[in-house]
């Protein structure tokens, strides 16, 4: 999955913006602030896998539930990555839900898509390599 399409489900599962389509491609998210126009060839629009201020919203967005966390961590190799993690109570219980990546926005969508129980399989991120 590339991170356009990781942008879209956000938009969709984490925001709840609603889509809109023109013969069956995406164009725009109907979202409370208006009418966000979407494309595959400009990541100005929307694109919180690359945009920290964008990735943020979508922090906020579900910190009205849940609390989070960010973390620079490194990997089994000994590089530096990014640790998202957003954990509540349920019943009493902590549920906890959180995903590395290369980069901290795409650190953030991956685990905010896992809050709300849609895990991304492989991930092309930046370099071309899986996250």
């Amino acid at each position: 999955m590339n991170l356009r399409e990781i942008d879209r489900l956000v938009a969709e599962k984490v925001m709840g913006w609603e889509p809109v389509y023109d013969d069956g491609d995406l164009v725009s998210f109907v979202t409370e602030f208006g009418t966000l126009f979407f494309s595959d060839d400009d990541e100005c629009e929307w694109s919180p896998t690359i945009d920290i201020a964008d990735a943020w919203k979508v922090v906020e967005k579900l910190r009205e539930s849940k609390k989070f966390t960010l973390h620079d961590v490194l990997d089994k190799n000994d590089n530096k990555v990014y640790y998202a993690q957003f954990h509540w109570i349920e019943m009493r219980y902590v549920e906890y839900v959180g995903a590395h990546a290369n980069t901290a926005p795409l650190a953030i969508c991956l685990a905010a898509l896992k809050a709300v129980g849609f895990e991304v399989g492989h991930v092309e991120d930046i370099e071309g390599e899986g996250a």
